[in-house]
């Protein structure tokens, strides 16, 4: 099955069909507690067939593919539909066949969208679930591991993969430009990261950032590739700066957060050390295209990253003026309407949250365990990363002094609306990022409509 993108008008009515025409097909905690042990249903006379609906890519699918095969060696009962899309555009795909009433019992969803589609009552809330299963015991599981799936006090999907958000850079290019690996022990500022970033920037004619001559329009290696979406806030809460205020608003416009944004669009206007939709590139700038040093980015690329070949090495994200850290997980979520759902809670909590189906995704490279049982296998990994980066990833979540979560003051993350929050801001990062506008320039104009997002869910059109 393939994604196709759709105007996000037809995509808010596309939703509409779906919360209007939704079975909210009852399930009592006692059909709930049929799970036992490994968080799964007793065995039944009939097959129950499932529909999943699957996104990302190909290491994804066959990570999928092993946890299914596992699965049904406890429950020979269970026979799976799999569709899958590979894009960006999942959402639009799930709503359409949602819409066309061959929707999936449940799927593989993503941070961005959680909250809205269990805004628009297509997502199933799990906590009577969890609260009926004798296996989950929240203590059993990494602090702040529900965050991203928190909205108005209820959890709406269970983690599948991602983490912590941590700064990733290729030992290989470091040894090839004779520069000193980052200590992974001590966290490093702004400034000393540009100072490193231009060690490890090259144009085509070997120059750096430093040297009389350097062109930054042929860049054949970038030092430093920022995270401009998720990781974002990162830059903004280290500066001082809040996003999101316990009574609803949004102080984009603090100089504080001006500066943060300014600075993460220099990196590639002024320090040219990343880069920068002003100067077009040949290909994508990620760690395995081996065109960038290093790369804000989250745990769940490790296997896909080691698998390329990249020599990985960690430390945390650097600060301007107190250290911060974020982590986030995509969840696997239950669908209102299914027929199944008990069966797909039996599913998705084996996938997510049983030692045996979780260990599956932590070998692959694509999940920092939530489950505590598992920590040490991460962390015992085979390097890279060495055994001292991956304990950063635990650091992440577990540093209550530095971790924090775009709704944490709310205890809702996003309120429910990233997706739209990425939809509205998309373009005036553009015009940020490309030097068009500085955000003294933006502020002003976007502070009020991402404040009336925040409350209402609907982006205003003026």
């Amino acid at each position: 099955m393939h994604g196709t993108k759709t105007s996000r008008r037809d995509f808010l009515k596309v939703v509409g069909l779906v919360a209007a025409g939704t079975t909210l097909a009852a399930c009592t905690p006692a059909q709930i507690a049929t799970t036992t042990g490994a968080g799964s249903a007793a065995p039944t006379k009939e097959p129950i067939k499932l529909n999943f609906f699957n996104r990302g890519g190909e290491y994804v699918f066959q990570t999928m593919d092993l946890q299914i095969a596992e699965f049904q060696k406890i429950h020979p009962e269970y026979e799976f539909e799999l569709n899958s899309v590979a894009g960006y555009s999942h959402q639009e795909a799930l709503l359409m066949m949602l819409a066309a009433g061959t929707g999936p019992d449940c799927w593989f969803d993503s941070v961005r969208t959680t909250g809205m589609l269990a805004r628009k009552g297509v997502v199933e809330p799990l906590d009577e679930y969890l609260a009926a299963n004798p296996d989950f015991k929240l203590e059993n599981f990494t602090d702040n591991t529900f965050s991203c799936q928190t909205f108005d006090g209820k959890v709406w999907g269970i983690p599948w993969d991602s983490g912590a958000l941590l700064l990733f850079y290729n030992k290989n290019l470091f040894d090839a430009a004779k520069v000193p690996y980052p200590d992974p022990s001590k966290w490093m500022t702004w400034d000393e990261l540009i100072a490193l970033s231009k060690q490890l920037t090259f144009d085509m004619s070997d120059k750096t950032p430093n040297d009389p001559g350097f062109d930054p329009a042929r860049v054949k290696q970038y030092g430093l590739r920022p995270d401009t979406g998720h990781g974002r806030q990162t830059y903004i809460w280290s500066n001082g700066a809040e996003i999101i205020n316990a009574d609803m608003t949004m102080p984009i416009d603090t100089p504080e957060f001006i500066e943060a944004m300014n600075w993460l669009a220099d990196l590639g206007l002024k320090h040219y050390v990343a880069p920068s939709p002003k100067y077009q590139v040949a290909q994508e700038v990620i760690l395995p295209s081996l065109n960038v040093a290093m790369e804000h980015g989250g745990v769940w690329s490790i296997g896909e990253y080691v698998d390329a070949g990249v020599n990985l090495g960690m430390i945390q994200v650097p600060y301007s003026k107190q250290p911060t850290s974020y982590g986030q997980y995509s969840p696997m979520c239950v669908f209102t309407g299914s027929r199944f759902k008990p069966e797909a809670f039996t599913f998705i909590y084996f996938c997510t949250a049983d030692p045996v189906g979780q260990k599956i995704i932590v070998d692959r490279g694509q999940l920092q365990p939530t489950l505590k049982s598992l920590r040490q296998d991460y962390i015992d990994g085979t390097p890279p990363p060495t055994a001292a980066e991956r304990q950063l990833a635990f650091d992440v979540f577990e540093n209550k002094e530095t971790y924090r979560w775009p709704g944490d003051t709310l205890n809702s993350f996003w309120n429910g609306w990233y997706q739209y929050f990425i939809d509205l801001w998309g373009p005036y990062l553009d015009d940020l990022l490309i030097g068009n506008k500085r955000w003294e320039d933006i502020a002003s104009e976007l502070r009020p409509k991402s404040e009336a997002l925040l409350k209402t869910g609907e982006i205003p059109t003026s």
